[in-house]
């Protein structure tokens, strides 16, 4: 009789299945807490509860856990339900993989967020698209990234500075300044000299500072 084999095979297939994720760069994983999320990683972004970081923000990623053990429940339920070919369950792997990716926010600060897999096959793929996406191996850090830090930094502080400016939006870019304004608006200026007697008001709209 041939149920052996077929049941080696139906137990074999389960145990595939139940590897796989339901499509490539969606992962059902563990993120803060522990807890069952949901991970994209797509157009050059990855995507995870409370946070998306852009592959240019990644300044590092690694790899963690206690890695892989054998799953001797699963061969034990195996040999019950199945009988001799139920030690295929010995087989199976229960994993543990951490990935820690380090990043920088829009304000240059150094972040990090966990993502976490039960299972190689997802982990090892997950593994694959963060090399290929971020250009960066296991450990690698961003060497570019990491030297604009200080740039970045600035350009979050000059932003912060430039949005708590107490006038319209039009005019902080140049500090509020309505002569900088004109020198940077030619069409304004010909507008202002047109109707000078129209400039008192629209500077005070425009809450100018000179």
């Amino acid at each position: 009789m041939r149920y052996p084999s077929i049941r080696l095979a139906i137990a074999a297939s389960a145990l595939v299945i139940s590897a796989t994720p339901s499509m490539a760069g969606v992962y059902q994983a563990l993120c803060s807490g522990n807890s069952e999320c949901t991970v994209t990683m797509a157009n050059g972004q990855i995507s995870a509860p409370g946070v998306v970081i852009q592959k240019d923000q990644v300044l590092s990623w690694s790899q963690g856990g206690s890695g892989s053990k054998t799953d001797v429940g699963m061969g034990v339920a195996g040999l019950v339900v199945f009988g001799l070919p139920g030690l295929i369950g010995f087989a199976a792997k229960k994993h543990d993989y951490q990935y820690t990716i380090s990043y920088v926010d829009e304000t240059g600060n150094i972040q990090s967020t966990s993502i976490g897999f039960k299972n190689n096959v997802p982990a090892n793929q997950f593994m694959m698209e963060m090399m290929g996406m971020t250009g960066l191996s296991v450990g690698e850090v961003n060497k570019d990234l990491q030297a604009r830090l200080e740039q970045i930094k600035a350009e979050a502080s000059e932003k912060a500075r430039i949005a708590a400016l107490d006038c319209a939006r039009v005019l902080k870019p140049y500090d509020c300044s309505w002569n900088a304004y004109l020198t940077a608006n030619p069409a304004v200026q010909i507008w202002a000299n047109k109707y000078p007697a129209m400039v008192p008001s629209e500077k005070a709209r425009l809450r100018a500072v000179d």
